[in-house]
């Protein structure tokens, strides 16, 4: 193998391996175990308020971008928090 193949460290270039190695399965578990349950937790209903509200924001101004005259030069709207 040419040297600019090599990685910094010299080691051999290694593919995708086929198989986990023990070490990816241990962790995938590890990290499953601890986190399955926080993840399947519904969203607390203040942040789907929230995420809600900015993509009621986003269509609005998407609507006006669109609808505004092409060539027209119009201030770009503030965006308050």
């Amino acid at each position: 193998m040419a040297n600019a193949d090599k990685p910094p460290g010299g080691g051999e270039v290694v593919g995708l391996a086929a198989e986990e190695q023990p070490f990816d399965r241990w962790l995938r578990k590890q990290l499953h175990a601890m986190y399955d349950d926080v993840v399947s937790e519904p969203l607390p209903p203040d942040l789907v308020s929230l995420i809600d509200q900015d993509a009621e924001r986003a269509r609005q101004e998407a609507a006006a971008d669109a609808s505004a005259a092409p060539g027209s030069h119009s201030p770009p709207s503030s965006k308050t928090p």
